[in-house]
């Protein structure tokens, strides 16, 4: 592929505007959610049972999705995987709007969005890979992450305003009504975003475990993983946390925490932009340890903040270090793995993350309700501050380099 500046590559803006817009979506889910969760249950419990169920969903797509995404046509399912999350999501206000709040309802299309989802953005990265060159996926990563940290700028407050007025059950709809424009982009995207040479049956257990041992097999794709793995647990329901600290412990309103999350989002712009270039001086493994470090500072900072401005900061600090960690994170993935096994490498990586989350979801939610929000904020940072500090001892310092197991050892 001729290395045209991502300016004048067609398929990928078409591409990255239709996930922008599914984004600013999924901006107002993340508000909507959670407040419908507490104005259906006013437990927090339950916020951390419906976010390890999500978990659980990611899980269980993860064992299978790799190896849909690496055999079918991937624009046709990336296509009914956002007609299906419209629909599902879609029912939620309708069903709140006819038949008043229903906690069951929000777990199931909380779980069937999180099944396609998965799925979809397995496809997803196999596309970029696809219609981008390698030596420009870290930049084109960064365009992905920047736009949905525009999406989650706006999108809150918006969401805000919208779950002021109408209710955060009209908020899930809007989001229903951006998986169809991601819908539309992917049509129009020119370019065949499948394998070139699609993979060989296998069973769903056998795809699985070709994915795993790709990853075992690399050094530090391997130290990667544990680590990101380890934090998935510690970290698990920080969203929900973050949501009942300003509603129930601080006292703030909707448009408040609509107001911080879109703070927060100029930090994962910031981090979008920030990362090809830390990545080009300071390596891939100091890159993401050290945004690892600022990460577990700003949540631990969380527990004792209360005024909206510094609030707003520390979420901006959150976001833009866990923007700088998930681009490294995909684009090492896609330059190390040839692009017929890369959906199930991805799907493979997903699904050991969250398995610890949907462990830690429920058990930190328990934590806060006997213990506190601040604690548990405080006890996670500092967690993850140490598990960075036993990373930069570990393999994800050495230099990148190919995987072994590139020719010989994965079909």
């Amino acid at each position: 592929m001729a290395e045209v500046p991502l300016s004048q590559n067609r398929d990928f803006l078409t591409f990255w505007i239709g996930q922008g817009l599914s984004g600013l979506g999924d901006a107002f889910a993340a508000i909507a959610v959670p407040l419908l969760v507490l104005r259906s249950t006013g437990s927090l419990h339950r916020m951390g049972q419906l976010t390890a169920a999500v978990a659980v969903a990611h899980l269980t797509a993860g064992l299978v999705s790799g190896a849909v995404v690496d055999r079918v046509d991937r624009r046709r399912l990336m296509i009914a995987c956002d007609l299906g999350r419209a629909a599902v999501f879609g029912a939620v206000p309708l069903v709140w709007r006819l038949h008043g709040p229903s906690y069951p309802l929000l777990v199931a299309a909380s779980v069937v969005g999180a099944l396609l989802g998965n799925t979809f953005q397995v496809a997803a990265i196999t596309a970029v890979a696809r219609i981008v060159p390698r030596p420009q996926l870290i930049q084109a990563n960064g365009m992905m992450h920047g736009s949905y940290a525009v999406a989650f700028f706006v999108g809150p407050m918006l969401a805000g305003v919208v779950c002021d007025r109408l209710g955060p059950a009209a908020a899930v709809g809007v989001d229903a009504g951006s998986f169809l424009l991601s819908a539309l982009s992917v049509m129009a995207v020119r370019r065949s975003l499948s394998a070139e040479t699609p993979a060989a049956r296998g069973t769903a257990l056998g795809d699985f475990i070709a994915g795993v041992r790709f990853l075992w097999a690399h050094p530090v794709l391997r130290a990667t993983l544990l680590l990101l793995a380890t934090s998935s647990f510690i970290l698990s329901g920080r969203d929900n946390l973050f949501i009942y600290l300003l509603k129930r412990d601080l006292h703030r309103d909707d448009r408040d925490v609509g107001f911080v999350y879109a703070l927060g989002s100029l930090g994962a712009l910031t981090g979008a932009v920030l990362a090809p270039r830390l990545r080009g001086r300071w390596g891939f493994a100091g890159c993401w340890l050290t945004a690892g470090v600022a990460l577990g500072c700003a949540i631990a900072a969380l527990g004792h903040a209360s005024a909206l401005p510094a609030l707003g900061a520390l979420a901006a600090v959150v976001a833009g270090a866990e923007s700088i960690r998930g681009i490294n994170t995909i684009t090492l993935c896609q330059e190390l793995t040839p692009d017929h096994l890369l959906g199930r490498v991805t799907a493979s990586f997903w699904a050991m993350l969250t398995f610890p989350a949907a462990l830690g979801a429920d058990l930190n939610a328990r934590l806060a309700e006997r213990y506190g929000v601040s604690a548990v904020l405080t006890a996670a940072g500092a967690a993850l501050v140490a598990l960075m500090a036993v990373g930069a001892r570990s393999s994800i310092r050495r230099p990148v380099g190919p995987s072994p197991v590139v020719s010989s050892r994965v079909p």
